[in-house]
């Protein structure tokens, strides 16, 4: 595989991260930031400059505790340092100040299953299903997840939240106890299905929709409690539950995936953060999962196991924009939610670890489906064996400040067809779709307005991050570059058919 080198920028010593600025607008070694200080660039000497040394993580006395914050349909813009005017999340903020933000991390698939499937076996669902499904589809009993190669180095695990890895609870390997996870807390699927009986999905109904719409069970275990769910305080009830059980597992390795059911449609926030945000309720609705950011960190330093723990925080897919008010922003980027543009598959990605994973803003190329790999090497876990993986180690980044390994990218539909292909900076688009229109044309929920490019687009992200200028015509040479690029990606797939 040919790599193109990432770059990680770390901000002067006496600059606040959080004005810092992406790489990719950087065109010489050295700016200036407004403030008028220097920003350095580094690539592999970024490792000198970094606190933790060497391709492992520091000798701890027992292995890292990893703790997976997950959102569901959280845009790439709704936080406020990558660029909210509105929405104040100053925990997150905090995360990507300590940690490392990276500006080109990606969901692996257009739409919340599929992506998951791929962040917790680490290998794609076209993969998984034989090359012709990215759409739901319930995970096959014979995965390996995330929480099962953890339990062999001797992990406590706990699921909660959105499950979305099934659609029911009725089959092997369908529960999160099935897969791997010692505790489960949330639900088996989106806060949206089912709906009541006569119930229509319009935007005016959504909006105005109360819990009693969606007859969706609350499950401790393998018990339904909780019949229908009470969505207002979700939020707040993931979160406490993820602090007792953090309370209670501290003296031991520890993985908890917290997946919150916000903000997907309906979105409620408990009576706590009404009006809370300048943004209307989508805002509040932020600022409640951000303060469940903050009381997540705060468990774990008070538990005195923070400097011990990798806590990473994302989201599966863009913000359902066809929503209007109820949806979020993808900040600069074009789109939303079951589209092939940006606004779609790029997502915050945002790691922390204090002590290990110095500041830093990364614009290398990394995706939710290569938390396995990472995870594996910075726990000292085996990969599963028997099978082809798709998941790359992103732990020289984080530990060193080392270009990410990745430099390609397939943005899968979900009839399994490639929408487009990024190598680098270039990205060819095959298929697209414009998420617009009214509640009652079919192109509201992002299906509509289907085009074929033939010839593809192409666009280089590192100066058009909104795709707005097609340079096909100009950069033969960049298009030819990306057809390689799938050629290889498309051997890899075809020689390990199966496996």
């Amino acid at each position: 595989m040919n790599l193109t080198l990432g770059t990680v920028l770390i901000p002067d010593s006496n600059v606040d991260p959080a004005n810092a600025q992406s790489p990719s607008l950087i065109t010489d070694g050295c700016r200036e930031s407004e403030g008028g200080r220097p920003l350095r660039i580094a690539l592999v000497v970024a490792a000198a400059m970094l606190t933790a040394c060497g391709s492992q993580p520091k000798p701890q006395s027992r292995p890292p505790n990893i703790v997976l914050i997950l959102t569901d349909d959280l845009g790439y813009g709704d936080i406020s340092i990558q660029g909210h005017p509105l929405i104040r999340t100053p925990n997150i903020d905090r995360m990507a100040r300590e940690g490392q933000r990276w500006t080109s991390f990606y969901a692996s698939a257009p739409l919340c299953n599929p992506s998951r499937v791929a962040l917790v076996t680490g290998r794609m669902p076209i993969r998984i299903h034989g090359s012709d499904k990215n759409s739901w589809a319930n995970l096959p009993d014979e995965e390996i997840t995330l929480a099962e190669m953890l339990k062999e180095r001797g992990y406590a695990t706990a699921y909660v939240g959105k499950w979305g890895l099934s659609g029911r609870f009725d089959y092997p390997g369908s529960h999160p106890g099935d897969q791997g996870f010692d505790d489960f807390f949330g639900l088996v699927g989106s806060n949206d299905a089912p709906l009541r009986e006569g119930f229509e999905r319009t935007y005016e109904n959504i909006k105005n929709s109360t819990s009693e719409d969606f007859p969706i069970s609350l499950y401790r275990q393998r018990k339904a409690v909780e019949t229908p769910a009470y969505q207002p305080t979700l939020t707040k009830r993931y979160t406490e539950e993820s602090v007792r059980w953090i309370g209670g597992h501290s003296e031991e390795p520890f993985f908890l995936f917290l997946g919150h059911s916000m903000p997907h449609v309906p979105i409620f926030r408990s009576p706590e953060f009404e009006g809370h945000s300048n943004a209307g309720l989508y805002g509040d609705v932020i600022e409640e999962i951000d303060w469940s950011v903050g009381q997540v960190i705060r468990a774990l330093e008070e538990a005195g196991v923070a400097d011990n723990t990798l806590v990473w925080f994302s989201s599966d897919n863009g913000p359902w924009r066809t929503y209007f008010d109820l949806g979020g922003s993808s900040g600069h980027l074009r789109d939303g939610k079951i589209t092939s543009w940006e606004g779609d598959f790029r997502v915050p990605g945002i790691f922390w670890w204090p002590g290990t994973i110095a500041p830093a803003v990364v614009d290398g190329i990394g995706v939710n489906v290569d938390l396995m790999a990472t995870i594996a090497t910075l726990t000292g876990t085996e990969l599963p064996g028997g099978r082809v993986f798709d998941s790359m180690d992103l732990s020289p980044t984080l530990l060193n400040g080392d270009p990410s390994p990745r430099s390609e990218w397939f943005y899968y539909g979900q009839s399994g067809n490639l929408w487009a292909a990024r190598e680098g900076n270039f990205k060819l688009v095959f298929e697209s779709w414009e998420s617009l229109g009214t509640e009652k044309q079919i192109g509201w929920r992002g299906y509509g307005n289907h085009q074929t490019h033939d010839p593809p687009l192409l666009f280089d992200l590192s100066t058009d991050p909104a795709e707005r200028w097609d340079i096909a015509k100009r950069k033969p040479d960049a298009v030819e570059q990306v057809h390689q690029a799938i050629e290889r990606h498309r051997q890899h797939l075809a020689q390990s058919r199966g496996q």
